[in-house]
């Protein structure tokens, strides 16, 4: 099993969840490639760490990536995984977690229960923006898992966005912006501005 560990900003918490979880990986003789950045910034606090190869970029070949920190982490995670279909698995060392479940004393039995196949996958709405003019701002990254928003920029004036859903028009927002959020994404922005959390499974 080839797998890619990333987080960022590592903190006390996380450094402990790696030893754990490296441990229980190489103990089932996976490969382990920690994100190259997130390497650096830890391997310091490692002793004997030559044996780890690091990674910039993905590719099909790695099985799963594993996330160790908070859902801003796996946001983050997210823009190496892009479409390449790999599996994100969140080790939480952060405070509330809606996508990061994993507890450090939990991941052992986790590690386990994943080398015995016994999981399930969550499958996420993700949005794609596309502009005319073209914007090369968001050209290689122009997909979001929590939302999208359009806003007003340079003006004090409240802005008309007009919205159609599969090429019918719905309707005219008059607004300071409009957020596009996905059910992942109910619980972040959207909610701190009043809107609805939706459950993942029934969107």
């Amino acid at each position: 099993m080839k797998v890619a560990v990333y987080s960022q900003y590592p903190k006390k918490q996380s450094e402990e969840a790696l030893q754990v979880l490296t441990k229980a990986l190489y103990k089932r003789k996976a490969s382990v490639f920690p994100e190259k950045a997130f390497y650096n910034d830890i391997r310091n606090e490692f002793q004997n760490t030559s044996h780890y190869n690091t990674f910039e970029t993905l590719d099909k070949s790695f099985d799963l990536l594993i996330s160790i920190g908070g859902d801003g982490t796996i946001l983050r995670a997210i823009t190496f995984v892009k479409d390449l279909d790999i599996p994100i698995v969140g080790v939480n060392t952060g405070r509330l977690g809606f996508l990061a479940t994993i507890q450090t004393e939990d991941i052992e039995e986790a590690i386990e229960h994943i080398c015995q196949k016994k999981y399930s996958l969550s499958k996420r709405t993700l949005l794609s923006i596309e502009t005319s003019p073209e914007n090369k701002d968001i050209l290689e990254l122009n997909f979001a898992l929590n939302e999208i928003a359009v806003s007003r920029k340079n003006t004090t004036s409240m802005i008309t966005v007009e919205t159609k859903l599969n090429g019918e028009y719905l309707t005219s927002y008059w607004s300071d912006g409009l957020i596009i959020a996905t059910p992942t994404g109910s619980t972040g922005y959207s909610l701190s501005c009043g809107g609805p959390v939706i459950t993942p499974r029934h969107h």
